[in-house]
């Protein structure tokens, strides 16, 4: 039983390793992505407040006339007054809109990002472009995170890699604790030895300690890349909210066509929650919805909103109404992947523990791949050895040889 799952731990550790390794390194970084991302492009995200906010139909008609033929998606509205909105835009694709999430790694979004007091455009870039000038060095480092700039199959590929990893850990705590009675030896580091000894426990030890942040970080990888099969997995022990909007249109004829009021759906959207803010709004042009994220201070992270407000953008009309207090336990289950896998659920606190993860997570990679070569080294040598004649099998052809023999 455990030569098996030794055998297995090597393998899966082997099959994983790149994978695990640039997920690791690159996390360190996007742990503060955007506080990075900020700092490097001030003249994009921060504005001098003055006044009152324009429109929200006119800035996105602005936003539109930066990329001729695409359509504004998704904006983000920080509620900060000193801060530019940010304006997502796309073509449409046969595949639909509706099927078109912010993660989905086909999709190539322009941005745009404007002053919401005077409407002028303070710039643009193609998100996750690849570059490492500063407009693009952070979005194209989250990109290489999530998707290895395969597009959906390099999601699926660190979505396997994600859930191999995953399953891996039960492997490595039995191999961790093989008597409870020493369970300390899996938590200790023997400094003094050095060599492969400390190499050893860096692995295991490392792990050990980490191991609730290496669980939620595979699984929480695991619904960021293998979304749906991870979503119907969740509905399974517990139902899932959906909304379904009846109102369908032909995506390629009517996708840009005209739509009810954006603001119209955020003035809906404050007068049914007005004890919210509104932190961003989606539309979705191929079923004609909008969806505005309401921001409370019962959400999970201070990003755009966990409460959705739907409205029909054909009609202007309340679709539905997704509030937290209403959630099954799939839904909070969900909901709570991506801020544990960013760390922003726990605020700063938690964006130092993922960026020290990614430390040691990287540790883990490189002292578990010392280990393999160094048994390797061993196996190698051990049937060189035993490739060897022994004396006792060497013929001494220099002396007369008995014809019988």
């Amino acid at each position: 039983m455990r030569q098996a799952i030794v055998w297995l731990h090597r393998w899966v550790g082997l099959a994983t390793l790149l994978f695990i390794a640039v997920a690791a390194i690159t996390g360190v970084i996007i742990a503060f992505d955007k506080e990075l991302d900020h700092t490097l492009n001030r003249d994009l995200f921060y504005v001098e407040a003055a006044g009152q906010r324009m429109a929200m139909d006119e800035l996105v008609k602005r936003a539109e006339s930066v990329y001729e033929g695409k359509r504004v998606t998704f904006v983000r509205s920080p509620v900060e007054a000193d801060r530019a909105y940010e304006f997502y835009l796309r073509t449409p694709n046969a595949q639909g809109a509706e099927e078109a999430s912010f993660f989905k790694a086909t999709n190539k979004y322009h941005t745009a990002y404007i002053n919401p007091y005077t409407g002028v455009v303070l710039g643009a870039r193609v998100n996750g472009e690849f570059g490492v000038d500063r407009r693009h060095l952070i979005p194209m480092l989250v990109k290489l995170h999530y998707t290895w700039y395969l597009g959906d199959f390099g999601k699926w590929l660190i979505g396997i890699a994600a859930l191999l990893w995953l399953i891996d850990h039960f492997g490595a705590v039995y191999l961790s604790f093989p008597n409870l009675k020493s369970w300390k030896k899996s938590f200790a580091f023997r400094w003094n030895a050095g060599g492969h000894k400390l190499n050893f426990d860096m692995h295991r030890s490392g792990s050990m300690w980490i191991l609730p942040v290496l669980i939620a970080l595979a699984l929480s990888s695991v619904y960021l890349n293998l979304n749906d099969q991870f979503k119907w997995v969740v509905n399974k022990f517990s139902p899932l909210t959906t909304v379904e909007c009846s109102c369908h249109v032909d995506p390629n004829a009517k996708w840009l066509a005209d739509t009810a009021s954006w603001d119209g759906a955020i003035k809906l959207a404050q007068q049914t929650k007005p004890d919210m803010v509104v932190g961003g709004m989606t539309f979705l042009p191929d079923t004609r919805k909008f969806i505005v994220s309401m921001k409370s201070s019962e959400d999970l992270t201070a990003e755009v909103g966990m409460t959705k407000v739907y409205v029909n953008a054909i009609t202007g009309e309340l679709m539905h109404v997704h509030d937290r207090s209403a959630e099954t336990a799939g839904d909070t289950f969900n909901a709570w992947q991506l801020p544990l896998h960013s760390g922003r659920v726990f605020g700063i606190i938690g964006q130092i523990i993922i960026l020290l993860s990614g430390i040691v997570i990287t540790i883990i990679c490189v002292t578990g791949f010392l280990i393999y070569l160094k048994k390797a080294n061993a196996r190698d040598a051990k049937q060189a050895n035993a490739a060897i004649p022994t004396p006792a099998s060497v013929v001494d052809y220099s002396k007369p040889q008995n014809a019988n023999s």
